[in-house]
Order: C-alpha cells, then sequence, then structure tokens
C-alpha cells in the first residue's frame, strides 16, 4: 500500500493524516486507561489487593492491544480513502480515457488485495464490539447509580467507539467509490469521446470497487443498520 501511495502521490497526504489519526487513537487510549485506574483506586479504597491491581493492569494491557489494532486498520482504511479521492482529482488530467481505466482497474485490485489482507484483524474487532456492547448495557444496569463503579465501564464506551470509528472510515471508502462514476460522467475529454467516457463510467460501475469484508460490501448504511441492532 505504501509503494502504491507514492507511485500515485499521495504518501506525503496519507502519512499527515494518518499521524492525526495515531494521535486521536493515543488520547482515546490514555482516557481509558485513565478512567480505569480511577476506578480501581476506588474500588481498593485504602486496602489495596493483588487482585485489583491485576485487573487493572489487564485491562490496560487488552485496551492497548484493541487500540493498537483499531489504529492499524485506521491507517490502511486511510490509504485506500486517499487513493480513491487521489484518482478522482488526477482524472481530469488524464489524456487517454484507457489509461483511466487501466487506472481504475489497479485501484479496484489494490483494494481488493488489501481488504483481503486486513480482513482477519477487522473481523476481531467486529466481534469484539458485537460482545462489548451488550455487555455495557448489562453492566450498567447493574452497578446502578454510583459513578464510581462505573467508571472502568467507560474504557469499554471509549474502546467501542474507536471501533465504529474504524467502520465507518472503512464505509467511507466504499462511499467514496460508489461517486466515482457521477464524477467521470460529469467531466468532458473532448469531441468524439462521449462513447468511451460512458463505456468507462459503465465499467466503474459494474467493477463493484469498495471495501470487502468476508464477500460483504461495506457502506455505510450497513453500518448504521448494525448500529442500530446492536444499541
Amino acid at each position: 500500500v505504501r509503494r502504491c501511495g507514492d507511485q500515485m502521490g499521495v504518501l506525503g497526504r496519507w502519512e499527515m493524516l494518518a499521524w492525526a489519526d495515531q494521535r486521536l487513537m493515543l488520547i482515546v487510549w490514555l482516557l481509558a486507561s485513565s478512567a480505569t485506574a480511577v476506578g480501581v483506586v476506588y474500588d481498593a479504597g485504602s486496602n489495596w489487593e493483588v487482585t485489583s491491581v491485576l485487573f487493572g493492569c489487564a485491562t490496560s494491557f487488552l485496551s492497548s492491544i484493541l487500540v493498537a489494532l483499531m489504529s492499524c486498520m485506521i491507517i490502511v482504511c486511510r490509504a485506500m480513502t486517499v487513493m480513491v479521492d487521489a484518482y478522482g482529482c488526477h482524472i481530469a488530467g488524464i489524456p487517454d480515457l484507457a489509461e483511466a481505466k487501466h487506472d481504475w482497474n489497479v485501484l479496484q485490485a489494490i483494494l481488493r488485495k488489501t481488504s483481503a489482507t486486513i480482513e482477519p484483524c477487522f473481523v476481531v474487532l467486529l466481534g469484539v464490539a458485537i460482545v462489548m456492547v451488550p455487555s455495557l448495557l448489562a453492566d450498567f444496569f447493574a452497578l446502578g447509580s454510583n459513578p464510581y463503579a462505573m467508571l472502568p465501564l467507560v474504557t469499554n464506551v471509549f474502546l467501542t467507539a474507536g471501533i465504529f470509528r474504524m467502520l465507518f472510515m472503512a464505509a467511507a471508502i466504499s462511499d467514496k467509490c460508489s461517486r466515482v462514476p457521477s464524477l467521470v460522467n460529469t467531466l468532458s475529454f473532448g469531441k468524439g469521446t462521449e462513447r468511451v467516457q460512458q463505456h468507462i463510467v459503465e465499467h466503474i460501475v459494474h467493477s463493484g470497487v469498495g471495501f470487502y469484508i468476508c464477500d460483504v460490501h461495506v457502506t455505510t448504511e450497513l453500518v448504521v443498520k448494525f448500529m442500530y441492532t446492536w444499541t
């Protein structure tokens, strides 16, 4: 992905946006770990026990693993969105429509290969979100109205928000790809190119390019339905 981004001239923009995403995920992890630490301190009180310390350490460790996985997924999704944006910006300056079709086929292959590569991690994080949302609701009603007792739940809230953000970024790839045919259709490539232009538009539409997980086309509509189902 990095090599392809360098060839498309979007490596600098991708790195800039990736660093911003990493800083945001670091803030999420710090807030989650702080909430866990405060909750452990309140629960222990003046009688520190080994179980409380182990619980806090285990929670921070597991949350760091999840944040690291989410960060990797977000970096890859960011790269794919930047590539799709770059294709939309550069297609107007391509003199040969056959070259535009070739570039789209290359982009399609990159998106498909990248989606298949990160699919296992994506499925794992999706499974975590499926388990975490009902657990949050159950713990919320079980703990009652004690604010300090619910502080460890804040960790799960931040992690769930990070997973949903990852889902929306993956869905944004498919959404951007679905708008490319409309963009190509509005451009003018000179007289006598209307038939070839229409062929390219139909080729892009029927190629079904986007982000796929287990052969499922991930879109914003699908993510919203998933959130509605589990919340």
